[in-house]
């Protein structure tokens, strides 16, 4: 038994008194139990393996080790590596955009099928607009997954920018728009859905604007990644 795990469950013990300015005496005497247990197993048995398997049991069932009351608690943060080594995946707070993007599969690839459009290329404009945060507004008012602006959504029938599905659906065919105004370019659509069409007619392709450049690679990068 490591010094730390020791320390860790003193420090259960001391802070579930401590933390709290409510009485839990019932779910504070299961945790003592607990606590004595395993303590008790520590201090008082030299067997490694023995002592290891009875406090991987316990720790897979935590719930006596943590407060559950209307209280804050102070839970220390080293109770987390042990969660996570004794009961892989039970306690994480990492989202990939893997899963970000899983949670839009359906409706990116209904949108794609509507308007003749990769799935991937719909993907990679939501990756680089809003790294698939649905609740994203930008500083010009741009909203939603694939930040159209106010009146571009009205323009699109998107009456809500922060519905996943309409979102999707109006950027989508916005996509689609640019592809047909400017022959098919992805390149040049692209440019127009960051710098509107206006602009990319004006300077014959795409605008001499950093961010509009920025934005083209970037979404390029997504799709051939």
């Amino acid at each position: 038994m490591e010094v730390h795990t020791i320390r860790t469950l003193l420090d259960i013990k001391a802070m579930q008194s401590l933390g709290a300015v409510k009485s839990f005496s019932d779910e504070n005497t299961a945790s003592s139990s607990i606590f004595n247990s395993i303590l008790g197993e520590v201090l008082g048995n030299n067997s490694v393996s023995q002592t290891s398997t009875t406090l991987i049991d316990k720790l897979t069932k935590p719930e006596g080790l943590l407060y559950s009351g209307n209280q804050p608690v102070f839970h220390p943060s080293s109770l987390s590596d042990i969660l996570a080594t004794t009961k892989p995946n039970a306690i994480s707070n990492n989202t990939h955009s893997t899963h970000l993007n899983s949670d839009y599969t359906s409706i990116i690839k209904q949108a794609a099928e509507k308007f003749n459009l990769p799935e991937k290329l719909i993907s990679a404009v939501i990756k680089t607009e809003s790294n698939f945060k649905n609740s994203v507004v930008s500083r010009s008012g741009a909203e939603g997954l694939m930040q159209l602006m106010p009146g571009t959504a009205k323009f699109l029938g998107v009456k809500d920018s922060f519905d996943p599905v309409q979102n999707i659906t109006g950027g989508a065919k916005y996509l689609r728009q640019m592809l047909n105004q400017f022959g098919g370019d992805t390149k040049l659509a692209l440019a127009a859905y960051n710098a509107g069409p206006g602009n990319v007619k004006k300077y014959g392709g795409i605008p001499p604007f950093k961010e509009t450049k920025d934005y083209v690679q970037k979404v390029l990068g997504h799709l051939n990644s």
